[in-house]
């Protein structure tokens, strides 16, 4: 009777896996730019998938040098992944170092995950 009781029990597992394995990812590059124009940083969000485009969360960070770097703000993309975020003025912001960094996101449906894979963008001064 314990036999039959494992037997099963091992069956109901290796039907409760079977799914799992036939998940399929789907891995989908994005790119992320940034550019200034006075203390207004703006940019776009680029991928041949036009899911991992609408809607990201973009954040862009200062630079600190031997430290974690700051948030300075967040900005949604748009139906066409554009962004801006306007920064508010303070002492050395000419000096700073900015970038704009877009996260992974996952979306799944039966059987197929799609990723959108995350970006960093290159480093900008304000007005340069």
């Amino acid at each position: 009777m314990k036999r039959l009781a494992l037997l099963s029990a091992c069956g109901v597992i290796l039907l409760a896996a079977v799914p799992a394995l036939g998940t399929r990812t789907v891995k989908i590059p994005s790119r992320v730019t940034i550019a200034s124009k006075g203390t207004v940083l703006h940019g776009r969000v680029k991928s041949p998938n036009h899911a991992c485009v609408d809607g990201r969360k973009v954040k862009v960070k200062r630079v600190i040098s031997g430290g974690k770097d700051q948030v300075m703000g967040t900005a949604t993309t748009n139906g066409q992944g554009r962004w801006r975020l306007r920064l508010s003025g303070f002492a050395g912001i000419s000096l700073a170092r900015f970038y704009a960094r877009v996260r992974r996101r996952a979306e799944g449906t039966a059987g197929t995950i799609y990723v959108c894979r995350p970006d960093r963008s290159r480093e900008v001064m304000i007005g340069s």
